[in-house]
């Protein structure tokens, strides 16, 4: 794998308008910077409001950033600033290239599951019984057995859909992840089987970036932390250098 950046984030900046309290302005990021390697993941903890979800959501263009760059090298070689590139570049890089897991599924009324994760392989150009076919094999990794792929996302709980999601982002993974608080709804036998799925994929050259309040996983996974707090950059090291704050093992126990 190479060492040379996939992404590299400069001076990151957003600031929303709440019309609600009066037009008051929040600055969620504020001068955020790093460089993320192929096959590297990269943890994100902070506490609530700390500008975690909106740092992912500027990087895959869900909410436009005010400043910045966030520059990603292609499979074709070529640099791309994420936060200011047209939209037909980001519609084709989120197809191929660059994938976003939120907490909460998203799919369409009366579609199987193993047709929710299907979709996205044949829109990338895969037959559709063979991408029934992944889908299926993926499912059944994180515990959703065959009798359940037939049936609609809307019926399973919070924890089958948040595993779909998952399936849906590892069935074919992108050579960037975007994972914000992919396991939270998890026991800890579905939890490592996400694990399982994330490390072959990091092996395989993904790079990563993911929300986690879990120092098992970050353990496991990060080869860097960055901790969030108030939109900076608070600290920024391997999982074993940096100090995690106590909010950190307080969201641990609540998965015991």
């Amino acid at each position: 794998m190479s060492a040379e950046p996939i992404l590299k984030v400069a001076d990151l900046e957003k600031e929303i308008v709440l019309h609600i309290l009066d037009d008051k302005q929040v600055a969620p990021l504020r001068g955020v910077s790093f460089d993320l390697a192929e096959g590297e993941f990269l943890g994100i903890v902070g506490p609530s409001g700390a500008g975690k979800s909106s740092l992912l959501k500027c990087l895959h263009r869900t909410y436009v950033a005010d400043g910045g760059r966030a520059e990603f090298r292609t499979e074709d070689g070529d640099w791309v600033d994420l936060l200011s590139t047209d939209e037909r570049t980001v519609l084709d890089l989120r197809r191929n290239e660059l994938y976003y897991a939120s907490q909460f599924l998203k799919a369409p009324p009366r579609v199987p599951a193993v047709d929710v994760v299907a979709s996205l392989l044949t829109a990338r150009g895969v037959e559709i019984d063979e991408a029934r076919a992944r889908s299926s094999e993926t499912l059944a990794r994180l515990n959703i057995d065959e009798e359940l792929q037939s049936s609609y996302p809307a019926l399973f709980s919070g924890g089958e859909q948040q595993r779909i999601n998952v399936a849906r982002a590892l069935v074919d993974p992108p050579r960037l992840l975007l994972l914000d608080e992919p396991t939270s709804a998890l026991d800890s036998e579905n939890r490592a089987r996400v694990l399982e799925l994330l490390l072959e994929a990091r092996k395989a050259g993904t790079a990563m970036i993911g929300i986690f309040h879990d120092i098992d996983m970050l353990q496991h996974l990060a080869d860097h932390v960055l901790v969030l707090e108030d939109g900076r950059v608070s600290q920024y090291g391997t999982p074993d250098d940096i100090d995690l704050p106590d909010y950190i093992d307080a969201a641990v126990a609540e998965f015991a």
